[in-house]
């Protein structure tokens, strides 16, 4: 497999310090709420190879569906975008590599976007506005509730369940598990909960709750379900995000989905852009 080369060069000069008022979002949110919920409507496959997990019998809704890959591409998929009573059509794409990157794009018109996710830090580059925003993954932590890392956007873009990686990665537990509902509680009392197809066992919608109260912070509905190999995948999404004002909604519809291909990346910030950092 080749080796991936994916360079973040900043420049030096032009850099300007951003903390978010109190009150409500600030632009910011807009434009990368935009990016990183693209990011969540991403579909995503496993490999041939199956990891074993021990449940227990009140965990018995989950499955061994924990399958280690070494990355997914899906080169095209289109993508509708609400936001308030604005809407915008975009044709994205998507690389993942769930120990180190998650790559995605977007283009409309004169509008373009790219960004990268890495384990601990991000940036989005709007090349329409000539800036580039940056900074560490707690930021984006805090405001979905989610920890924001490439393994845990692929477990959410699946609809995987794997209880082994939640419990040891993400430090989610599990308060119940039946047939039709899963729910897990975070380290922040966050509340994730699962709604699972009986007949099939796919998973039907995933709900991210604040800790403070049973307000849904994000939510992922899952349908058309294909067969890829051994696994059964959602191929539609429809993501919604709550940032307490106007909720952002994108529905997702993927056009093709390879598995394991190696892929060169070069993630660069032009010299005279100016840099956002966020904190």
């Amino acid at each position: 497999m080749k080796t991936i080369n994916h360079s973040l060069i900043l420049p030096k000069k032009n850099i300007i310090r951003f903390v978010p008022k109190k009150n409500g979002r600030n632009a910011f949110f807009r434009q990368l709420g935009l990016c990183i919920l693209i990011v969540i409507g991403v579909n995503a496959c496993r490999s041939h190879k199956t990891a074993v997990t021990t449940t227990t019998p009140e965990s018995t809704a989950f499955r061994s569906s924990c399958y280690p890959i070494e990355s997914i591409t899906v080169p095209k998929c289109k993508l509708e975008i609400f936001d308030g009573k604005k809407s915008l059509s975009l044709n994205g794409s998507i690389y993942i590599r769930p120990d180190s990157i998650c790559y995605f794009s977007g283009k409309w018109l004169f509008f373009e976007m790219r960004g990268v996710i890495y384990r601990d830090s991000f940036a989005v580059v709007n090349y329409m506005d000539r800036v580039c925003y940056k900074g560490k993954n707690d930021y984006l932590q805090k405001i979905t509730g989610y920890p924001v890392t490439p393994q845990s956007l692929l477990m959410l873009f699946t609809a995987d369940r794997c209880e082994k990686v939640y419990k040891e990665e993400f430090d989610f537990m599990s308060v119940t598990g039946k047939s039709d509902k899963i729910m897990m509680q975070g380290k922040n009392r966050s509340l994730l909960e699962m709604s699972i197809n009986t007949d099939d066992q796919t998973v039907e919608n995933i709900v991210l709750y604040n800790s403070r109260q049973r307000q849904a912070i994000f939510s992922a509905t899952y349908s058309r379900y294909n067969q890829y190999e051994q696994f059964t995948l959602p191929t539609v999404f429809d993501i919604s995000a709550h940032d307490g004002k106007n909720p952002i909604r994108i529905k997702a519809d993927f056009q093709q989905i390879l598995f394991n291909q190696p892929q060169q990346i070069n993630f660069n910030i032009p010299s005279k852009y100016k840099i956002v950092t966020l904190q």
